[in-house]
């Protein structure tokens, strides 16, 4: 009897789990519920309110941790301030979530807001199975809005044509901003004297860390004192997650070999990246990461997998190691490959980080970003006038 009352527990737990979370979320949302009501449209200059995660409130400050779609809201926040409940135009960002998203551009639409949607990647089945369409069926809606739309990269672009829809606004691609005076090469300390890789950002696939960790291992082949600094969070259950940690350090005879940082804030990663010789990034079909930027901005080179959106803004400041894209599954390159190309960079590690800072200073600058932004959202909202 105990253990068919277990059983049932077992099968019950993620049900209560939904609604117990469900119910938490909802909770926290009245505030914003009722003052969603109180939104009002402004005729004066450009007047922006971000649907963030804390809407109604402005997006979260450098000081605090950030990552994602969330760090370009707080750059836009910084020039272009966040109004609330009187405001003009709508911007949000399709990997940024709120529990009351639709009701919020429901809201802005019916006010006569004008609607900026920026567009992140989209599920597609290689990392998300048969859950993909799932996925897609927020964005989809989030899109809809739109009255412009801003693609981080041509493969966010082409990826949500496949999976979404093709646009049917104005539209243009606009790559993610780094901020060239905090991520400067002169601002931060003097590299390590053993080759240290980093692999930031958060690791919610498995695979990454892997195979970083294999890289790592092939790579002590030649430099046997090389490490590697790993950041954020780890998949979830994150109890397993670090149990596999724990044993594949100790099996691969890394444990001595391995830093790991979790996260951090926007303000502390300069610091913390100039810990390491070069980025190694590996992410599969990666649609536009700003950590790409902030590592090539602080002089440091990229080893990446040769698709998604990573080759478009690498250029010549690394080395892509090739993979056959596939959407379908998710193909990774030999470990040995990777440390290949790593010491590749390595040996040329100057004339690889001169051209990293000059790419990300030449073409993705906050400055740069900012002003685009500025002249897109004059013209939309010239445009709702005529």
């Amino acid at each position: 009897m105990k253990r068919t009352f277990l059983n049932v527990l077992k099968r019950l737990f993620p049900f209560f789990f939904r609604v117990v979370f469900g119910l938490r979320d909802w909770v926290k949302s009245i505030p914003a519920w009722i003052q969603l009501s109180v939104l009002q449209k402004s005729g004066d200059g450009i007047a922006v309110s971000y649907l963030s995660s804390r809407f109604p409130k402005p997006p979260i400050s450098r000081n605090e941790f950030a990552h994602g779609g969330a760090v370009k809201l707080t750059y836009l926040a910084e020039n272009f301030p966040h109004h609330f409940p009187v405001a003009n135009l709508l911007y949000a960002v399709s990997s940024v979530a709120h529990p009351l998203q639709m009701e919020i551009l429901q809201t802005a639409k019916h006010k006569e807001l004008q609607i900026v949607v920026n567009q992140n990647g989209v599920a597609f089945p290689a990392w998300d199975g048969a859950n993909y369409e799932a996925s897609n069926r927020p964005l989809k809606r989030i899109i809809a809005f739109a009255d412009f739309i801003i693609y981080q990269s041509q493969f966010c672009k082409d990826s949500a044509e496949r999976y979404i829809s093709p646009p049917t606004v104005p539209h243009e691609i606009i790559y993610n901003p780094v901020d060239t005076r905090l991520f400067s090469p002169e601002a931060c300390p003097a590299r390590p004297a053993a080759l240290t890789l980093l692999l930031g950002g958060n690791q919610y696939e498995k695979y990454r860390l892997e195979l970083a960790l294999q890289t790592l291992k092939a790579i002590h082949r030649d430099v046997p004192n090389a490490k590697l600094i790993v950041t954020g969070n780890l998949w979830l259950p994150r109890h397993e997650a670090e149990a596999w940690t724990t044993q594949a350090l100790h099996e691969m005879q890394l444990t001595e070999h391995v830093t790991f940082t979790g996260t951090y804030a926007q303000k502390d990663a300069p610091a913390l990246y100039s810990q390491a010789h070069l980025l190694l990034h590996t992410k599969y079909a990666d649609p536009s990461p700003g950590l790409v930027l902030e590592a090539m901005a602080l002089g440091m080179p990229v080893v990446y997998l040769n698709n998604g959106g990573v080759p478009e803004l690498v250029g010549d400041a690394g080395i892509g190691v090739h993979v056959e894209h596939d959407w379908d599954r998710i193909n990774l390159p030999n470990p040995q490959a990777m440390a290949d190309m790593v010491m590749q960079i390595y040996v040329r590690r100057e004339e690889f980080s001169q051209k990293a800072r000059q790419r990300a200073a030449d073409l993705f600058s906050l400055e740069k970003f900012v002003e685009r932004h500025k002249e897109i959202f004059e013209k939309v909202l010239g445009d709702s006038h005529l």
